[in-house]
């Protein structure tokens, strides 16, 4: 089991308070449709940069193929350390805490994209689709397609490598900060992207984000800071 202290249950009630929060008003207070309403009218009412070389080729089919070569690297720099390169404890379990972190988030996020049915942006009669909106918290008819919009799984391909906080703390303290940079940053990118696109709405991409930062937490508090605590 893994035993959170006051400041950590203090600091994971916060997180969720604020997601609950943020949710709230950009689903049920219209902030979701304000901002793809924008997006939208800015591309001529249309979806103009859905095909774009830059954001298709490049920002979704490119980035979703080099996050491959990144988790496969990952996974095999992670079974040597283990099977391999046994001298250094604290870095095999930083490995291996990372690379659980990435696929129980990516996981994560593609179970609830399989079972929440909620549409993009592009489905919807706001903009240029056939379907009524529904917001999040609202069961849609059985009549309509079943979509698998919720939450965003592109921007997931950033946001799941903010773990790098977790596992730079553990290796090369130094370079935590750079190290959750970039995967917040990778992710925010990308998750423009696909509203840009037509593909998710802020809500969504904010729900990605959260799910990733819970897998990170939970995954190098099991693997690695418990343990560190444990030869204290």
């Amino acid at each position: 089991m893994v035993a959170l202290n006051t400041l950590q249950q203090y600091r994971l009630y916060l997180l969720l308070a604020g997601y609950m929060i943020c949710l709230l008003i950009l689903n049920l207070g219209g902030l979701d449709i304000w901002f793809a309403a924008k997006l939208y009218q800015l591309q001529g009412n249309q979806w103009a940069l859905q095909q774009h070389w830059l954001t298709e080729l490049w920002l979704h089919r490119g980035m979703r193929k080099l996050n491959y070569v990144l988790l496969l690297a990952t996974f095999l720099t992670t079974l040597f350390y283990l099977f391999v390169d046994k001298s250094n404890k604290v870095r095999s379990q930083a490995y291996l805490a990372l690379s659980l972190s990435l696929l129980s988030a990516l996981a994560l996020v593609a179970y609830f994209k399989m079972i929440t049915n909620v549409a993009c942006p592009w489905h919807l009669q706001l903009f240029g689709g056939k379907e009524p909106y529904f917001s999040i918290l609202s069961a849609r008819p059985d009549y309509l397609p079943y979509h698998k919009c919720f939450p965003a799984g592109h921007a997931s391909i950033g946001y799941a490598w903010g773990a790098l906080y977790y596992f730079f703390k553990a290796t090369r303290p130094n370079w935590r900060w750079l190290g959750l940079a970039a995967g917040l940053s990778t992710g925010a990118i990308l998750g423009l992207t696909q509203q840009i696109r037509g593909a998710h709405f802020m809500s969504h991409d904010l729900t990605t984000l959260v799910l990733c930062l819970l897998c990170a937490r939970l995954s190098f508090s099991l693997m690695v800071f418990n343990r560190l605590s444990a030869h204290k």
